[in-house]
């Protein structure tokens, strides 16, 4: 698939659910020369950056604020203020001065990302997505107050977009929790696929000793099987 952009105008969008592998996977396309400007590089939950914008993530979460959601209680579709609208335009400016083409990760973006095509004509997406009980410890890892219900629900709610998203324009989709010598591979495929195959080489982001809860090799919950059969049918196999 190529993109109908030329590449001076291109936006990318990494998608997918939190703790999915969004963030390894921002972090590997940056290191092939996806331009993220000023990202985290370091978390308390993660050691090498979520690779995510500050200014983007209060830009979303302030919209799923405003129509009485978080990232915890995603909201679609969602309406924007004039305000909210207005921060977004100007971020994309600030961007497009600095770089020819860039990119962006957060995954609350998968609940607006009509949003961002009115404001860009198009996104070159890529998304990645991750068993749902291994996303459910590694919520859980994080807050007590996310039980395996919880976790499998809102699992259910990003993928629901991200399956929506994949029927509507479809673009290349990479599983998490699989092993290295079938991530990688995948991780380079999806990269020719979106136009950087001419930066291509090994991926440094990637580390074993930063993947933890597993749960790939569990049975997925009758509440999110549907879902995971379409990814499945969608993914890179490599």
């Amino acid at each position: 698939m190529t993109s109908p952009l030329p590449a001076a105008r291109r936006t990318y969008a990494v998608v997918g659910m939190h703790r999915s592998g969004t963030s390894w996977l921002a972090g590997s396309l940056q290191e092939k020369g996806l331009e993220l400007g000023e990202v985290s590089t370091r978390d308390p939950h993660n050691q090498k950056g979520n690779r995510e914008s500050a200014v983007l993530m209060e830009i979303h979460e302030g919209v799923l604020h405003d129509n009485g959601g978080s990232w915890k209680r995603p909201v679609f579709p969602c309406r924007w203020t004039p305000e909210r609208s207005a921060a977004l335009s100007a971020h994309c400016a600030a961007m497009d001065a600095a770089y020819p083409a860039w990119g962006f990760k957060d995954p609350r973006s998968l609940f607006m990302l009509d949003a961002w095509r009115r404001l860009r004509g198009a996104l070159v997406c890529v998304g990645i997505y991750r068993h749902p009980l291994a996303v459910a410890k590694s919520l859980a890892a994080r807050s007590e107050r996310f039980d395996e219900d919880r976790s499998v629900k809102l699992w259910c709610a990003y993928n629901e977009r991200l399956v929506d998203e994949l029927a509507a324009r479809p673009f290349p989709l990479l599983r998490f929790d699989v092993p290295p010598d079938a991530l990688l591979p995948a991780l380079e495929a999806a990269s020719r696929e979106i136009g950087f195959a001419a930066a291509a080489k090994d991926s440094g982001f990637f580390s074993k000793d930063l993947v933890h809860h597993g749960g790939s090799d569990l049975a997925v919950p009758k509440a999110a099987r549907k879902l995971w059969d379409e990814l499945e049918r969608s993914a890179i196999r490599a």
